[in-house]
């Protein structure tokens, strides 16, 4: 390795400050200006909620199933989804082109695997039978 890079390694490596606890300078600054003011330091976390509209790409109108059709997952996909299905009455059904893709890139887990888990029934365009009886329920 030669000494220019060895140098730039370490260079980078000194830029990197610790701050204890906090998470930044400004984190550390100002606890140390509030902290004996009656304040704590990230006592505790807070839920909230994105409030978003879904458009779904397909909605049988007898039965009220919403039809997603998902070439792969971007990020943020599968927590969207979730929220969507935790949010909404009516069902939320996926066609997939490749059920055994990969979640994302280093994942274990395939796009099919992932609706198993999440309890989201899945489809293939090649299972459009399949997927006509159950939403029709025959």
């Amino acid at each position: 390795m030669s000494q220019k890079y060895q140098r730039s390694l370490r260079t980078k490596r000194d830029k990197r400050k610790s701050y204890g606890r906090y998470r930044s300078g400004l984190e550390e600054a100002l606890a140390k200006l509030i902290l004996r003011r009656g304040f704590e330091y990230e006592p505790f976390a807070a839920p909230y909620t994105v409030h978003r509209k879904y458009t779904p790409d397909f909605v049988h109108q007898g039965t009220g199933i919403m039809i997603e059709a998902k070439g792969y997952f971007r990020v943020g996909d599968t927590m969207k989804y979730k929220a969507i299905r935790d949010t909404i009455d009516a069902e939320l059904v996926f066609v997939l082109s490749d059920p055994n893709k990969k979640v994302r890139k280093g994942s274990k887990l395939t796009m099919g695997q992932w609706c198993d888990k999440e309890g989201f029934a899945f489809f293939t365009v090649h299972q459009h039978e399949e997927l006509l009886s159950y939403v029709l329920g025959g």
